[in-house]
């Protein structure tokens, strides 16, 4: 009985022992349970603070080099609101304290590792920090089973900031001998050619108003100076050619551009046929005051030795590019003192030997001057090959400065040949400096310690301008070139080279993000050899974008014009992982454009967050 008693003690004990024990572990587990799911919440609601601060500090750090759409400070703010209103934390919808969350300042790379300085004055960084805490918009964040313990919330906040990195950037632009195109007369039923402009800013204006201009009151006003005279607005003026003429081709401010412009009813050009005598009573009359003989202008008027030679220099002679010495008795050479050994033996044929050069091409030599001058008469004005007589057939045979203008911009077009034309408003040539320089005014103005470059191309390529931070070195450049600067074909794939070349160079920093800006207004055509293949140039343009794509560089492609490979251009982008901006229109037009697609270019800024 005893032993039996004993045994069934024994077992109550054992179970209330295990009773004791279920019940302490009961609270255990709970407890356990409660702080996992309340440390989970807290694990997850702090994963949710970082990612949204971290989202809403790199979108509004990308708003602070866009300044089209006001303030950039204002816009960026309100994304940073957005971002977060966008991005809840545990499904609730969270929000920002203007005043404490989002910060924005410098950040500065100094000794490996990144500072962050508040500095509302140009600002390259922003700092947010969503919170979870009682002092905040959000409240801090209620805990489950925390409350067992006593715990009825916590306080939770994350921090980031993001920073608008540093750029290495080439600008590749193109040179080649189109980028005067849209200033030539071939494109007068297309668009506004400014050949006034052109003409205007060649050195050695005509001064004072004389009679060849007409009465004051026939010019632009903006032309009249207080004393009476015309300054650098009126061109140099040669010989006979002195006025760039008007007819039906009206000039104004904004170019010249008349679809129904017929060159016979231009007052500022003279034709003077080949092989045919000519009938100008004015022509005449200007040969009568420079003190030629009846004789000699009736040698000078008649085509009779044309074939044999005498074209050229009659038109030179009658555009006053050069004086007779006909010999021919009371003709000029007299009233000039000529010495008579050094005159013609006075028949009508009118040769090399028997002219006196007057007439220099800007600075240039006599000899050279008249080389210039034998090859506009004859291999210009005269030819029914130039892109002017495609145009329009009138234009063949007629002399002028606006024909003469031309002819510099088409067919002496480098620095070389025509360093003028570096000054003078030629397009699409002026509109891509003004928007390079509006570019780098803008960049300087962000202060955000970008480096830019300088590579051009025409068939050869050539890197002009080192990586630096004195921007106005590559405006001030680009300002001193031309189109056809150095020659004239389109090299794409060369300027690309240049630049790939300049990105990986020892003035390039490793921090900084790398890109380049290329412009062309024309269709690639060089390839890697410098010959003229336009498969080829295609092929080593796109090879040297899968180069620049392959070590980090972004391509952006601009291109100016209808005539543009804009394919091209858009497959350079794509693989550049860029993006491609198109500018066209008239002058007025894509230099409004080109304008913006430079400031969104100059805006383009990568974002990376530092903390």
């Amino acid at each position: 009985m005893t032993g039996h008693f004993l045994r069934k003690a024994n077992k109550k004990q054992k179970r209330a022992v295990v009773a004791v024990q279920v019940a302490v572990f009961s609270v255990v587990l709970v407890g356990m349970a409660a702080l996992t799911i309340d440390v989970g919440a807290m694990y997850n609601a702090k994963a949710d603070l970082q990612r949204t601060a971290d989202a809403a500090a790199l979108a509004a750090a990308a708003q602070l080099s866009e300044y089209t759409d006001g303030p950039p400070i204002d816009s960026a703010t309100e994304v940073a609101l957005q971002y977060v209103q966008n991005n809840p934390v545990l499904g609730q919808t969270v929000t920002l304290n203007v005043e404490t969350d989002i910060v924005f300042g410098r950040a500065d790379f100094i000794e490996g590792e990144y500072t962050f300085t508040p500095d509302s004055v140009m600002p390259d960084a922003v700092r947010v920090r969503v919170r979870k805490t009682i002092d905040s918009p959000n409240d801090s964040l209620s805990l489950y089973f925390g409350k067992v313990f006593g715990i009825t919330n916590t306080e939770l906040w994350a921090e980031s900031v993001a920073v608008m990195m540093p750029r290495d950037i080439a600008v590749v632009a193109d040179l080649s001998g189109s980028h005067n195109d849209d200033s030539e007369l071939r494109q007068y039923k297309s668009t506004e050619v400014n050949v006034h402009e052109v003409w205007g800013a060649f050195p050695g204006g005509v001064g004072d108003i004389d009679s060849s201009w007409g009465p004051e009151e026939d010019l632009p006003a903006d032309w009249i100076e207080e004393d009476g005279s015309i300054p650098q607005a009126a061109g140099p003026a040669w010989g006979y050619m002195r006025e760039l003429g008007y007819g039906t081709l009206d000039w104004e401010p904004g170019g010249l551009h008349d679809p129904d412009y017929d060159p016979t009813a231009d007052d500022g050009l003279i034709r003077l046929p080949y092989n045919q005598d000519w009938s100008d009573a004015e022509l005449e009359a200007h040969l009568s005051d420079q003190g030629y003989s009846a004789n000699e202008i009736d040698a000078i008027m008649s085509d009779s030795y044309d074939s044999d030679g005498a074209y050229q220099y009659r038109v030179a002679v009658a555009l006053g590019l050069a004086f007779w010495n006909s010999g021919k008795s009371g003709g000029l050479w007299e009233s000039r003192g000529v010495d008579p050994s050094d005159t013609g033996n006075g028949n009508s044929w009118i040769g090399s030997s028997e002219l006196d050069w007057i007439e220099p091409v800007f600075s240039k030599s006599i000899s050279t001057s008249k080389s210039i001058w034998l090859d506009y008469i004859n291999n210009y004005v005269k030819s029914s090959s130039t892109t002017m007589y495609q145009a329009n057939h009138s234009f063949r045979y007629r002399f002028g400065v606006k024909t003469f203008t031309n002819y510099l911009m088409d067919r002496r077009p480098s620095h070389s040949q025509t360093p003028e034309l570096a000054e003078s408003h030629t397009q699409p040539m002026q509109a891509v400096k003004d928007a390079v320089e509006f570019m780098v005014g803008f960049v300087d103005e962000l202060d955000t310690d970008d480096q830019l470059s300088l590579e051009i191309y025409g068939r050869t390529a050539h890197h002009e301008v080192d990586l630096t931070q004195n921007y106005a070195e590559v405006s001030n450049r680009l300002n001193e070139m031309q189109a056809g600067h150095y020659d004239t074909w389109t090299n794409v794939g060369g300027g690309l080279e240049r630049a790939i070349e300049e990105l990986e160079s020892d003035r390039a920093r490793a921090l900084s993000r790398k890109m380049i800006i290329l412009l062309t207004d024309g269709v690639a055509n060089t390839d890697e050899h410098g010959n003229w293949d336009e498969d080829g140039a295609v092929d080593y343009a796109l090879a040297q974008a899968q180069i620049a794509a392959d070590n980090g560089v972004r391509i952006f492609a601009v291109s100016v014009g209808v005539t543009a490979d804009q394919s091209l251009m858009q497959q350079i982008a794509e693989l550049g992982h860029g993006e491609h901006f198109h500018a066209e229109g008239s002058i007025a037009q894509y230099s409004a454009e080109l304008a913006d697609i430079f400031q969104r270019l100059g805006s383009r800024r990568p974002v990376e967050l530092i903390r």
